[in-house]
């Protein structure tokens, strides 16, 4: 393939990645302006950034936007960074060592189903309405996430890697680190990417136990009050971060999975 058609597709696919926000953005003003939905139901992009500008000069519930977006930050990136962590771990014991996946198997299999919001009431009476429950019930799905996609990823190493490494007489825990592990890495890195969404998204979920700050605290108490330009304010907040979150994923991604090319 040469430079310049390489180039070219490149060019087109960022032509494509700006033209469908703004073409969603168009259809957004051209429902509220031609009066297709009703405002209560669908505001403006001007009745929305309005908003948003109101919370970034006085805050939400007499909580600054900033300590918003902190707590959910926080509770999200400590529930995702040990969710990763636990999930890689296991992960790759349950794809290589039997013994461990017959352990994991069950337990694992019976809480992948369950849905976040059906928890909520257990955590509550298990843990109480603090920032323990809103983490845990995070990590949790993280972890499940996690675990599910790195076992997958250790499973898929080849044999005739694993053979090749052992007749140069790598340690099993050397075949471990230079085998098993970069097999598994470009699972890992979409683990991570799928986990980091769903992590945002049981975020709205988790701060239903209580509390009086957080983006999903925004949204849950602004829908309550029928505000629905908060509601939309506080979606717009979560998506962005998660946008950046998800990119910058990617490209540690590209660094990490070199050899997988380009995504």
């Amino acid at each position: 393939m040469t430079t310049s058609t390489t180039s070219g597709r490149r060019s087109a696919y960022v032509l494509l990645a700006v033209l469908s926000p703004v073409a969603l953005l168009m259809l957004w003003i051209a429902a509220t302006q031609l009066g297709w939905v009703r405002s209560a139901l669908l505001p403006s992009p001007a009745s929305v950034l309005a908003t948003l500008q109101e919370m970034v000069s006085q805050g939400y519930s007499g909580v600054s936007l900033i300590a918003h977006v902190s707590a959910s930050l926080l509770r999200v990136g400590s529930a995702f960074a040990l969710g990763c962590l636990l999930g890689v771990s296991i992960g790759m014991m349950r794809g290589r060592i039997p013994a461990v996946d017959a352990i994991f198997l069950v337990p694992s299999e019976l809480l992948r189903p369950i849905p976040p919001l059906g928890l909520i009431p257990l955590f509550i009476l298990w843990f109480g309405i603090g920032e323990t429950s809103k983490i845990l019930l995070i990590f949790m799905s993280v972890f499940l996430i996690m675990m599910i996609n790195t076992q997958a990823g250790a499973r898929s190493c080849a044999e005739d890697s694993l053979r090749a490494a052992q007749t140069l007489g790598a340690s099993r825990l050397q075949i471990f680190r230079h085998v098993v592990l970069p097999s598994a890495l470009p699972q890992i890195v979409t683990g991570m990417r799928v986990a980091l969404g769903t992590a945002l998204s049981i975020l709205v979920a988790s701060e239903l136990l209580g509390g009086d700050r957080g983006l999903g605290f925004i949204v849950l108490d602004a829908s309550n009050f029928f505000r629905t330009a908060h509601v939309f304010a506080g979606i717009i907040l979560i998506g962005l971060i998660g946008l950046v979150s998800d990119r910058g994923l990617a490209a540690i991604g590209r660094r990490l999975v070199h050899w997988e090319g380009k995504r």
